[in-house]
């Protein structure tokens, strides 16, 4: 594809909006009804030391307003470092060309990842390198373990 057609296929790109991101430890899906379960939401960890590994997590995101295969990111960032990803992964969601109103939920499967330092991190849904959403995630030591509380 060349460089022109590619600006061509984004321009179409319309932006869904976001409606939730939660980061949860399972998102369980009816094979019936497709209705999600989000298991154990939270917003941070607790660690006594870092960098500490969290081996399982997922942040469920649901949309509407789309049209078409939507690219889409989940990236996390350290907040005192903005700029730079820690994580990013990418995927498309796709909506129905007959609903445009629907509501489409994407799920990401972070799997042993290592916060590198105690404090705040934001994940941001991405779509056309624009953030649609943004979530707080705190890396902290238990209380009593000697480090200040991080806010």
């Amino acid at each position: 594809m060349t460089e022109e057609a590619r600006r061509e296929a984004k321009s179409r790109i319309i932006r869904p909006q976001c409606l939730g991101l939660m980061v949860c430890d399972a998102v369980i899906e009816d094979s019936r009804s497709r209705n999600k379960s989000l298991i154990n939401m939270f917003n941070g960890i607790l660690t006594p030391a870092v960098p500490a590994r969290h081996d399982k997590m997922c942040a469920f995101v649901a949309f509407s307003g789309g049209r078409g295969s939507v690219p889409i990111a989940l990236r996390l960032c350290y907040d005192p470092d903005y700029a730079t990803d820690l994580l990013r992964l990418d995927g498309n969601v796709e909506f129905p060309k007959d609903h445009p109103h629907a509501v489409v939920d994407m799920v990401f499967e972070i799997r042993g990842f290592v916060f590198p330092n105690f404090g705040q991190y934001t994940f941001e849904v991405i779509c056309d390198e624009v953030p649609l959403i943004a979530r707080r995630f705190t890396v902290s030591q238990p209380p009593g373990m000697g480090g200040p509380p991080v806010e």
